[in-house]
């Protein structure tokens, strides 16, 4: 069966980047896996990302038939779009990267590995975006598809604009994911632009990731349509419903190669104070608060302990915000 599976996946997907290549527009730009076109009638420029960890491959049916419907007139932009495909390399390979995280090094690594030259290859299609969405998903299941990117005013209006979700993780833009390197939304969001990045579902095709997908390109499509005819994007964002925002109060270290968490976590689980997390007879994982599992880690194991190297934490918590992130770290 899992053979099988695996095999139908595959061959999934190598249509639909044959598809995106045989209909795929890329001029200006000078990396392959692009598809740009402009309706001509105002200079707002909106990019979609796809695929920028190779098996998060969820978003791609969507992107292909954005591109079909676009070249056939199905669905008419008065700016320019641009859709990419971040790894596919690696998403051939069913693996996350090939050498390192694309989604980590979009600035000047020196470095010549896959990842780093591939970086560079999309860095000039992010310098020219006045509004960027990036399409993820989650290793596991989650309870629900969110938005996971740093505060940002017009991140935060473009994001409930186009409501992909009603949930968005998010911290103060002065912390940075990782230090030494950059994501895709912090480096357009470095430009002054919104830069989105929004967890679709578990990685993988399926219907949820295709659609919520579809309907946030469409929906951004719209809006900067009717940005660009006078409607500023702050009012198009109220007449939404706010989002609700979370931030992370918690991550657990892996400091034990036996640390084991129980079977079966979820993302945006929710979860009670004192709650074990941890696996029978393994060490004792506890919640020290309320609220949500975020990236609960099961990594390969041999003898009961995880293979290094392993993550530098086992699992993260979410909890809602008590004020709204503007009145803490808006600096606009």
């Amino acid at each position: 069966m899992t053979d099988t599976f695996e095999k139908n996946q595959r061959m999934r997907l190598d249509d639909l980047l044959h598809r995106f290549q045989q209909t795929a527009r890329q001029e200006p730009y000078a990396y392959e896996w692009t598809h740009h076109t402009d309706g001509g009638r105002h200079p707002t420029h909106v990019v979609f990302g796809c695929m920028v960890h190779g098996n998060e491959v969820g978003s791609l049916p969507a992107v292909v038939r954005l591109v079909q419907a676009l070249n056939e007139g199905q669905v008419r932009f008065g700016g320019k779009v641009t859709l990419f495909i971040g790894n596919p390399e690696a998403a051939r390979e069913n693996r996350r990267y090939l050498e390192a995280d694309l989604n980590r090094v979009f600035l000047d690594t020196g470095k010549s590995r896959h990842e780093d030259q591939r970086a560079q290859q999309i860095m000039p299609i992010l310098n020219d975006a006045d509004v960027f969405i990036d399409f993820h998903q989650t290793i596991l299941g989650t309870a629900q598809p969110f938005y996971i990117f740093p505060w940002q005013r017009l991140g935060w209006q473009w994001a409930r604009a186009v409501q992909s979700t009603k949930v968005w993780v998010t911290r103060d833009p002065k912390i940075t994911f990782s230090s030494g390197s950059k994501c895709t939304d912090e480096y357009v969001a470095d430009r002054g632009r919104p830069g989105i990045t929004v967890e679709l579902s578990q990685k993988g095709f399926t219907d949820q990731a295709e659609q919520i997908c579809w309907n946030t390109m469409i929906n951004a499509l719209k809006q900067a349509d009717a940005e660009a005819s006078g409607t500023d994007i702050s009012e198009l964002a109220i007449q939404q419903p706010e989002l609700s925002f979370y931030q992370t109060t918690y991550s657990e270290p892996f400091s034990n190669p036996e640390m084991t968490l129980r079977p079966g976590l979820l993302n945006f689980q929710s979860v009670q104070e004192g709650e074990q997390l941890s696996a029978s007879d393994t060490p004792k994982i506890t919640v020290p608060t309320p609220g949500a599992i975020l990236f609960p880690k099961y990594p390969e194991r041999e003898n009961g302990l995880a293979i290094d190297p392993r993550p530098n934490e086992i699992y993260r918590l979410v909890t809602p915000m008590d004020e709204h992130p503007m009145k803490l770290w808006d600096t606009d």
